[in-house]
């Protein structure tokens, strides 16, 4: 085979198999080591320099590299990062985990020398740097578009991030416990952003969101869980006419009045995630909303939310096309809003009920209409029987009905 064709063959096979496929002949490992575009490498202090560089040199196409090292063990250090943006020229996306030796001089160092067209891509984890080495890959790595920071010290000099790239899509931001008001500018400045993801960030988020939501006109994803966030937050986030997906878990304060602000802003919403943290603060008056006024509704999942048919059944009748449907620890929702489901929900494929007060009574009245469902699941509801749940199953060809009992 030609050296082109064996590549494309490598590019076929999964790790394991072009690591065992290069060990075939000398040609075979040439053509896998000049293929191969992702790389992942265990980065502990002991790994001398010499083998990272070589490693580095082996591959020259290499595109997507990953460093990891375990938890409470020392990783490489600025050293590697210098070796990593002078071999790796081709370089699109690096990922760091628990690399605490490396630091905000190494990372400096490195986005100096990476800003290239190329590198899109920068995610980190529980590393040494904070908001210093941060703020040269924002500066210098003007083309990237997906940056993930996770467990990062953001206490330190300069407190705040700069503004972003033109051309960022993505932004995650995970368990940033001292210092999560310092991406606002970054967040503000991102005026292309798809895909915004906070989790577990300290800061007043309501008054962080109204400042910087105004820019985001272009978001469509949103995911946000352990904040201390509002229903002032959501209003502002209300602003955000092209969001499709919205993700709310374990927001204790927001109430109806934050999710109708929500859905009437945001009209195009095909996937909802509420999370109601058992407060009572979020049921049928919110989600009445959401069914008024959100028809392109696909995907809605309520976790401890207080919902009854009185909102469903708008909700079911408004958004046609709903396809997927999840209801976890509802002690409001019984067999009569199965039944509801049962004679309005249409394009229904995928159920899943959890601790909820429902029976084989229930299912019966499922088991008469939606004529799209494929999978069922039923966990802890106790007075649902297997004989209900097979007879659920034998009334829809190709059903599948999966039941779990109380633990």
């Amino acid at each position: 085979l030609p050296e082109e064709c064996l590549g494309l063959v490598f590019d076929r096979l999964d790790t394991r198999g072009r690591n065992v496929a290069s060990l075939v002949c000398r040609r075979w490992l040439l053509a896998e080591a000049n293929s191969r575009k992702i790389l992942s490498l265990s980065a502990p202090l002991s790994l001398p320099v010499s083998c990272l560089e070589s490693s580095l040199m082996r591959f020259p196409v290499l595109s997507k590299l990953g460093l990891k090292c375990e938890r409470g063990v020392p990783s490489i250090t600025d050293e590697g990062l210098v070796l990593i943006a002078t071999h790796c020229r081709r370089l699109s996306k690096l990922k760091l985990k628990n690399c605490t030796g490396l630091q905000d001089d190494g990372l400096v160092a490195f986005a100096a020398a990476v800003c290239r067209a190329s590198f899109r891509s920068f995610s980190c984890c529980s590393c040494g740097f904070g908001s210093r080495g941060l703020n040269a890959i924002i500066k210098n790595c003007v083309a990237l578009e997906d940056l993930s920071v996770k467990r990062l010290r953001m206490g330190g000099e300069p407190g705040q991030l700069v503004e972003g790239p033109s051309k960022l899509k993505r932004l995650s931001i995970k368990n940033i416990l001292d210092g999560g008001h310092a991406f606002t500018p970054l967040i503000a400045s991102s005026k292309h952003l798809h895909t915004l993801i906070i989790f577990k960030a300290t800061g007043q988020w309501d008054k962080l969101l109204e400042l910087s939501v105004e820019g985001l006109s272009e978001l469509t994803e949103l995911r946000i869980e352990k904040l201390h966030l509002g229903d002032q937050g959501l209003v502002a986030l209300a602003k955000c006419r092209k969001l499709q997906v919205l993700f709310l878990a374990r927001t204790p304060e927001c109430s109806n009045t934050g999710l109708s602000a929500i859905a009437n802003g945001c009209r195009s919403l095909r996937k909802l995630h509420v999370d109601g943290c058992f407060t009572g603060r979020i049921g049928d008056k919110g989600l009445l909303a959401v069914g008024e006024r959100c028809p392109e509704l696909k995907e809605l999942v309520l976790i401890g939310v207080s919902v009854t048919s009185n909102s469903l059944g708008i909700v079911f009748t408004n958004c046609m096309g709903l396809e997927r449907l999840a209801v976890w620890n509802s002690e409001t929702f019984g067999d009569g809003e199965l039944a509801c489901i049962g004679s309005k929900c249409q394009a229904l494929r995928k159920l899943c009920i959890k601790c909820c007060p429902i029976s084989d009574q229930g299912l019966e009245a499922l088991a008469s209409g939606c004529p799209s469902l494929t999978k069922v699941k039923i966990k802890r509801c106790r007075s649902v029987s297997a004989s209900g749940a097979a007879s659920l199953m034998m009334a829809h060809d190709g059903l599948v009905v999966t039941l779990e009992a109380d633990q």
